[in-house]
């Protein structure tokens, strides 16, 4: 029997991965990390009893060390940036003995170029495969990047039985479908800003722009990566398997910025449409949010997955621009801008 643990199960993209593996893997065994008792019964309900639950956080790092000496697969969909947790799942790796999968979540922001325009680069793109050398080779200051290096070292201290590979996803967009978390963070956090605060905003001109993918596509991925490991196909991994997702046409955040003031207005959320044009300390004072997520250039191109047979369906242009609406009722209908708007 595979046995599987996770970390990050009852989050947005921890959990709809875990939803989609139940499905394909009927026979895995199931442990997921979880931080409190509610968690792990909400967890237990939801799968009729198929996950198994350890209670402990990212800090405890014996148990996620041992939950990751006896799994067979681990999937890290929890923080992207935990380094303490992370050395100790090599350390459990560099002990293994079988055949070992270590899936890492990071995220495409570590590509980000600046919010200084003076420094923006926006042609730039960015294969998994033509430019991997280049992402191998960014700075520890970008986003990520000390986790990532450290997750790409994992498989040269046990070659022979662990197999790593990075999934790094720019916006990500669309309801989820796991376990408890079921909404995305840039778009949505931009949402919950803006109508606490009454307006939107874009940083500077907002001419800035991000690739997407749809979170069904993401977790398609994972899949794609899990099947090639179970069916003991190749597949790229080490520093070689850093997996972009992405399709369709990058989004400029000032065109996300204007359907998101349309919608607000519409739904009667804000009733005031400007658009304000901040300075990157004016975004973090005013809206609370770093401006590098929505006042950068992240373009990628996933030519890795591809190459093994990932297909994206979900993550078209219209799919992106519709999916904006569709959250914003869901967080609507689920009381989360009620909060933000009692906070206010």
């Amino acid at each position: 029997m595979t046995r599987l643990f996770a970390i990050g199960a009852t989050g947005y993209v921890g959990g709809s991965v875990l939803s989609d593996i139940l499905k394909v893997y009927p026979d895995f065994e199931v442990t997921a990390l979880v931080r409190t008792q509610e968690k792990a019964d909400l967890l237990k309900t939801a799968s009729n009893g198929r996950i198994l639950t350890i209670l402990g956080d990212l800090d405890d790092l014996d148990l996620i060390e041992n939950a990751t000496k006896n799994a067979d697969i681990i999937i890290n969909a929890a923080s992207n940036s935990h380094l303490p947790s992370l050395q100790s799942i090599k350390k459990a790796l560099a002990s293994k003995k079988t055949s070992t999968l270590f899936i890492h979540t990071s995220g495409a922001g570590v590509l980000a170029d600046s919010v200084d325009p003076a420094h923006y680069n926006p042609s730039k793109e960015y294969s998994d495969v033509k430019d991997i050398d280049e992402i191998n080779s960014l700075p520890d200051t970008q986003p990520h990047r000390p986790a990532d290096k450290l997750v790409q070292t994992i498989q040269d201290s046990n070659p022979d039985y662990v197999k790593t590979a990075i999934v790094s996803p720019p916006t990500i967009f669309g309801i989820g479908y796991g376990f408890d978390n079921k909404i995305s963070a840039q778009i949505p956090y931009l949402v919950k800003s803006v109508v606490r605060v009454g307006h939107n905003f874009t940083v500077y001109e907002g001419n800035t722009a991000w690739s997407h993918v749809h979170i069904e596509d993401v977790a398609a991925l994972y899949i794609l990566i899990v099947q090639k490991f179970v069916a003991k196909e190749s597949f790229p991994s080490g520093y070689k398997g850093y997996y972009f997702a992405a399709d369709g046409t990058p989004h400029l955040w000032k065109d996300v910025a204007m359907a998101v003031t349309k919608l607000l207005v519409a739904r009667k959320l804000i009733s005031d449409p400007r658009i304000d044009k901040l300075s990157p300390e004016e975004v973090e004072k005013q809206f609370g949010l770093p401006a590098l997520f929505w006042g950068s250039n992240v373009k990628t191109i996933p030519d890795l997955g591809k190459s093994i047979g990932w297909k994206p369906t979900k993550s078209s242009d219209s799919e992106f621009w519709a999916s904006i609406d569709a959250e914003v009722d869901f967080m609507q209908k689920h009381g989360i801008l009620h909060r933000t708007l009692s906070s206010h």
